[in-house]
């Protein structure tokens, strides 16, 4: 296969990132001809097996031909979307759902707009992540769960816990759903009962100044190598995960601390329960915590830093799930995956003479009552790479005449994902979402069509009509 991958930053070590890039090495090691695609320079933190090109932005034009268009990112996948057939089949890798991150409150429609976006293909890396695309789009996706790599992440013979306790903790203090700042208060919990401690804390981004501002011991570690990572986690006594929702895709950085033996702690969170399904059920592989509770965190990291046969079960367990996430293993799968991803892409139509249809006569043929030419015009300009406001929204309407409600809501969601995101646009999608029976999801188009133009009549109107009824 021909295989193009969308990166936006690839000059920070992020896990998606660092997870896109060795699968990009992976399948390029099988044979395949892989491209990745960055608006920043290489990573100096990797040497790349596989092609790569700076690009100022993913239009078509300087995208490689290829069988199969990868975007890792929300913001990558309506440019594999809009590609053209010759750029590849759209895949989304979905590795965290970006909707629900609180900083990202004020683009969460474009982003589900996203989602909805039609003939995309979509792969996950987590049965949670899997379930959520299901329940709340509709989309059925491959599931791809990561791997570590033994290489680097293999356990150190078993010791006793130090003094001070090495507690570590990684990622972005300044994301706040990785809750990192009740991992440090659960440090000074256990600090002042009396638990001697160093926080070990491995970061990709500068310390926040909150972070510096400590009442016990931390050893930073700023920006490691991948390479280097094992070091890190074969050095600590504890563990600790402090991720608070379902915004945590999978968290690779605790499989990796299992695999290299180190009892963990892990927040009570969709995606670290997901590994039950491996283990038969059996949660010992890690001591869960409510998140946001540094009390309850700050008791757990002393019981797993100091109870004998707690540590001896944890690692055990630890070791036994992190076995099954291979590197090889995720790369056949993630293979596989791309060619079904490929092989359920519509085919593209047989090079014709004729001119192509046009948005003119599809709205003739609407207006006429012929919904089902019109329709078929709209998605053979889909087909030929079209994605513009206006086609989206003239197919919604073919589709809402043809009472195909849910249908109609996405393709208007399409409208607003590339269109002015108008008053109109958000009303126009309520209405649909009202016939659809989706009570909630109209209101929520009407009030957001209200607040960009308060006096629009007809969002109003809906509106007062939904609430009485």
């Amino acid at each position: 296969m021909r295989i193009t991958w969308l990166l936006e930053d690839t000059s920070h070590i992020w896990g998606g990132v660092k997870v896109a890039l060795e699968d990009a090495d992976w399948l390029q090691r099988q044979g395949h001809d892989v491209t990745v695609l960055s608006r920043s320079g290489p990573p100096h933190w990797l040497d790349l097996e596989c092609t790569f090109r700076q690009v100022t932005d993913f239009r078509p034009e300087n995208l490689p031909d290829a069988d199969v268009l990868i975007g890792t990112f929300w913001t990558t996948v309506p440019w594999a979307a809009s590609a053209g057939p010759r750029k590849g089949v759209p895949v989304h890798y979905c590795q965290g759902y970006e909707g629900d991150q609180r900083e990202n409150a004020a683009l969460r429609d474009r982003i589900e707009a996203t989602y909805r976006l039609p003939g995309v293909q979509h792969i996950t890396i987590s049965g949670n992540l899997t379930k959520l695309l299901r329940e709340r789009f509709g989309i059925t996706a491959h599931e791809v769960v990561y791997a570590i790599d033994d290489a680097v992440h293999y356990p150190a013979a078993e010791r006793a816990p130090g003094a001070p306790l090495r507690v570590g903790i990684v990622g972005p203090w300044q994301i706040s759903w990785k809750g990192i700042p009740t991992g440090f208060e659960a440090c000074r919990l256990a600090q002042a009962a009396g638990q001697d401690l160093v926080l070990v804390r491995a970061t990709n981004t500068v310390p926040d100044p909150a972070e510096r501002a400590t009442p016990f011991q931390v050893e930073w570690h700023e920006r490691v190598p991948p390479a280097q990572m094992g070091d890190y986690y074969r050095s600590l006594d504890v563990f600790v995960a402090t991720s608070i929702g379902a915004e945590e895709g999978f968290f690779l950085p605790a499989i990796e601390a299992m695999a290299c033996g180190v009892p963990t702690v892990l927040t009570d969170i969709p995606c670290f329960r997901s590994h039950a399904a491996r283990t038969g059920g059996d949660d010992g592989y890690a001591l869960f915590v409510p998140p946001n509770d540094p009390a309850a965190m700050a008791e757990a990291i002393v019981v797993a830093g100091r109870m004998p046969e707690v540590r001896a079960g944890l690692r055990r367990a630890g070791l036994a799930l992190a076995a099954g996430y291979t590197r090889d293993g995720h790369g056949r799968a993630l293979e596989a995956a791309l060619q079904r991803c490929l092989a359920a892409a519509p085919r593209p139509s047989p090079v014709i003479t004729a001119p192509p249809p046009s948005l003119t006569e599809a709205n003739a043929c609407l207006t006429a009552g012929d919904h089902d030419a019109a329709l078929a015009i709209c998605d053979a300009l889909v087909a030929r790479g079209r994605d513009d406001e206006a086609l989206h929204v003239l197919r919604g309407s073919a589709l809402h005449a043809q009472r195909r409600y849910q249908d109609a809501a996405q393709a208007f969601r399409a409208a607003i994902a590339v269109g002015d995101r108008s008053a109109d646009a958000f009303n126009r999608l309520g209405m649909v979402l009202y016939q659809a029976g989706d009570l909630r999801g109209a209101r929520q188009s009407f009030e957001k069509a209200l607040k960009l133009q308060p006096d629009h009549p007809d969002a109003r109107s809906n509106l007062s009509e939904l609430s009485a009824a």
